[in-house]
C-alpha cells in the first residue's frame, strides 16, 4: 500500500511540472547556416467542426490537403533564395489528421526533398486511437513517461504539434508534442476533453560557424499559459539554465515557434509576454536577446484581403538587435498601433506580415548574431519576403513575389467598395453602373505600385501620410471618389485606360485624348490648385472631376477653371495657353447626370453639354 501511495504522489508531482527533453540534431547531421535561414510559413483558412473534438470539416478536407501540397511545393522551390528551406511551418489545426500527416510525410520522403530540414505543424484533434497509430509507427518519438497512451482517457482527444526532421542521410523522423494547456474554446466543452500534454522537446545542433542553435515550439495558448506558477516558455529557459550551469557557460535560444489558431493574435496577453521572454535580467546565462519569436497563425479569410480576426503572422526580435526599421517595406510592416491596435511591442523589432487572408509566406530570416555594428552592418530582419497564393488564387496581394504596401492597401479597399447601384437602386442605369464598376475595380487592381502611389497622391490633396502604411480615411475617401468617377465617365465614354500617369486615366472624348483627374479635397478651389501640380505637358486636354467636403455642385460663378478663350472639345487648341485645354466638372454635377440619364448615350451627351456650358 505504501508503495502505491508513493507512486501516486510522484505522479501528481510530475503533473505539476513541464518536462523538457533535449534532442541533439548534431547526431543526425542537421547543421544550419549561421547568417540566414530559409523559412516558409503557411497561413491557411481553417474550417473546423463546431463541437469537440475540433477537426477539419469533411467538405473542405481536400482543400486543406491542397494547402499542404502548395506550401511544401513553395518550400521545395526555395524562392527566398537560400539553398533550401530550413524551416517549413504549418499553424495549429492546419494538418487534417492522419491523412494530413501521411500527406506531409509522402513529400518529405521523396528524394527531391532536401536533407537537413525541419517541418513544424499542428494537427487537428486526434482521437486517442489515431494518436496511438502515430505513436506506434517507426521513426516516431514521444515522451511516453509523461504523454503516454496510458495517461490519455478514452474521452480525451489530442491537439498535437509535430516536428519532422529529415537528417543528413535522408531519414525522416517525427516528434509528437501534445498541447500543454487548452484554450478557453477547448476547455468550455460539453462532450470531450482535450488531453493536457506534459512535456516539450527542445532541439539543438551546430551552426555552420561552429556555434550552436536551439529551438523549440509551443501551441498557441501554451505561450501564455501558466503551469504550476510558471509560463511554459519559462520551463524551457530554466531547463536551459540548468544545462548552462552544468557546462559553466552561456546557452542561447535561437528560435521559439508558436503555432496558432488564434482569433486575436494581438491580444494584450500575447504581446505582454514578449517583453517578459526577452527580459535578460532573469536567467542571464540563457541568451534570448538574439532569439527570434515566430508567431504562425491561420488566416482570417479564405482569400487575401482584410480581416479583423486571425492572421498577424509575425516575427519578433528583442530591442537589442541591430536590425534597421524600414519605413514602408514590401510584404511586412513594423506593427505598432495601426496594425496591432497596441503599442506593447514598440520596444521590440516587430516584423508583421500585412496579409491576414489565406496565403503562404516565404522569406529569408537574418540571424541577429550575424550583424555588425555601424552603417556597413545595417540590415533588415527579412529578405526576399514573398506572398504566395493558395487554392490557385489570382490576386495582386499574393503574386508569388513581394507585395508593396500600397498594392495591399488599395486592393483591400477595393474589396469593400460597392457600386453606386447600392445607393441609387432606382437609377435607370443601375445595372449598367454595376458592370462599369467591376471594370473600374479590375483595372485598378492591375496598375503598378508606382501608379497606385501616384493615384492616391493625386486624388487626396489633404493627405498628411508619408507612405502607404499611414494611409487612412482621407485616402479611403479619395479612392471612393476615383472609382465612382471612373464608373460614371466610362458609361458615356467607354474608351478609357486607367493608370495613365500623370493622370488617373485617359479617356477618348469626341475623338480627343483627354487626361482624367479625380480629386477629392476640402474645396473645389483646393482641388483645382492641387491639380496644377500634376498637369501634363500641353499635348492633350485635361478633365478634372473635383469633389469638395460637402459634395456641392461646381458653379461657374465661383471662379471658372475654364478660361473664356478656352477651346471646347474638337476645337483647335492654343498650346501657348497652359489652361487652354483644361475642363472642369464637379462630382455632384457628374453624379446628377448619372442619376437622371436613361441611357449611356444620354450620359455621353449630358457630359458634353456640361463641359460646353
Amino acid at each position: 500500500m505504501a508503495s502505491t501511495i508513493e507512486t501516486e504522489q510522484q505522479s501528481e508531482e510530475s503533473a505539476l511540472v513541464i518536462h523538457i527533453e533535449t534532442v541533439d540534431l548534431s547526431l543526425r547531421g542537421v547543421a544550419l547556416p549561421s547568417d540566414r535561414v530559409g523559412m516558409v510559413i503557411a497561413q491557411p483558412y481553417v474550417s473546423l467542426t463546431t463541437t469537440e473534438p475540433y477537426q477539419c470539416i469533411a467538405a473542405v478536407k481536400d482543400r486543406q490537403l491542397a494547402v499542404l501540397t502548395d506550401t511544401l511545393a513553395v518550400a521545395r522551390a526555395a524562392p527566398h533564395r537560400a539553398p533550401k528551406t530550413h524551416f517549413t511551418v504549418f499553424p495549429e489545426y492546419a494538418i487534417p489528421g492522419l491523412d494530413g500527416i501521411a500527406h506531409v510525410e509522402t513529400v518529405l520522403h521523396r528524394a527531391d526533398w532536401p536533407s537537413g530540414t525541419i517541418v513544424i505543424g499542428g494537427t487537428d484533434a486526434l482521437p486517442k486511437a489515431d494518436f496511438g497509430t502515430l505513436v506506434g509507427a517507426e521513426g516516431t518519438h514521444l515522451n511516453t513517461s509523461h504523454n503516454g497512451l496510458d495517461r490519455i482517457a478514452q474521452n480525451e482527444w489530442i491537439n498535437c504539434l509535430v516536428t519532422w526532421v529529415k537528417d543528413a542521410n535522408g531519414t525522416v523522423e517525427r516528434w509528437l508534442q501534445p498541447k500543454l494547456v487548452p484554450a478557453w474554446p477547448e476547455r468550455n466543452v460539453p462532450y470531450q476533453d482535450m488531453f493536457r500534454g506534459n512535456s516539450v522537446f527542445t532541439f539543438k545542433g551546430p551552426l555552420e560557424n561552429g556555434t550552436q542553435y536551439r529551438f523549440c515550439s509551443l501551441v498557441c495558448y501554451d505561450w501564455i499559459a501558466t503551469v504550476h506558477d510558471k509560463k511554459a516558455w519559462r520551463w524551457v529557459t530554466e531547463d536551459l539554465g540548468r544545462q548552462a550551469a552544468q557546462a559553466e557557460a552561456e546557452l542561447s535560444l535561437s528560435w521559439l515557434f508558436i503555432i496558432q489558431h488564434n482569433r486575436k493574435p494581438s491580444d494584450d496577453s500575447f504581446l505582454t509576454e514578449v517583453s517578459s521572454f526577452f527580459d535578460q535580467t532573469t536567467l542571464p546565462n540563457v541568451r534570448r536577446d538574439r532569439a527570434c519569436l515566430i508567431f504562425a497563425n491561420s488566416a482570417g479569410s479564405k482569400a487575401p484581403g482584410q480581416a479583423d480576426l486571425y492572421g498577424n503572422t509575425s516575427l519578433v526580435f528583442s530591442q537589442q538587435t541591430l536590425f534597421a526599421e524600414p519605413k514602408c517595406h514590401p510584404t511586412f510592416s513594423n506593427g505598432g498601433q495601426r496594425f496591432r491596435s497596441s503599442t506593447l511591442l514598440s520596444a521590440h523589432r516587430d516584423v508583421l506580415f500585412r496579409e491576414r487572408g489565406a496565403c503562404i509566406h516565404s522569406f529569408l530570416q537574418v540571424n541577429p548574431n550575424s550583424l555588425n555594428a555601424g552603417a556597413a552592418g545595417r540590415a533588415i530582419a527579412l529578405e526576399n519576403a514573398f506572398v504566395f497564393p493558395l487554392d490557385g488564387t489570382s490576386d495582386p496581394r499574393a503574386p508569388a513575389a513581394a507585395v508593396p504596401a500600397c498594392i495591399k492597401w488599395l486592393n483591400d479597399e477595393l474589396d469593400h467598395l460597392v457600386s453606386l447601384s447600392a445607393q441609387y437602386p432606382a437609377a435607370p442605369l443601375a445595372a449598367q453602373i454595376d458592370i462599369s464598376h467591376q471594370q473600374s475595380i479590375l483595372a485598378l487592381r492591375q496598375i503598378s505600385a508606382q501608379s497606385v502611389t501616384h493615384a492616391l497622391t493625386l486624388a487626396a490633396p489633404d493627405s498628411e501620410a508619408r507612405h502607404a502604411d499611414e494611409w487612412g480615411r482621407t485616402e479611403r475617401e479619395a479612392t471612393e471618389h476615383l472609382v465612382y468617377t471612373l464608373d460614371i465617365v466610362a458609361l458615356g465614354f467607354p474608351d478609357f485606360k486607367v493608370g495613365a500617369d500623370p493622370a488617373h486615366a485617359t479617356v477618348v472624348m469626341n475623338n480627343q485624348m483627354v487626361d482624367l483627374l479625380a480629386i477629392r479635397g476640402n474645396t473645389h478651389e483646393g482641388c483645382i490648385k492641387h491639380s496644377r501640380r500634376f498637369l501634363p505637358l500641353p499635348r492633350r486636354y485635361v478633365l478634372l472631376i473635383s469633389r469638395d467636403r460637402d459634395n456641392t455642385q461646381w458653379l461657374q460663378r465661383f471662379g471658372s477653371f475654364l478660361r473664356p478663350t478656352s477651346p471646347q472639345l474638337g476645337e483647335e487648341r492654343n498650346f501657348t495657353d497652359p489652361n487652354g485645354g483644361s475642363l472642369h466638372l464637379g462630382y455632384r454635377n457628374l453624379l446628377d447626370l448619372f442619376r437622371n440619364s436613361a441611357t449611356a448615350a444620354a450620359v455621353h451627351e449630358a457630359i458634353n453639354d456640361a463641359l460646353a456650358a
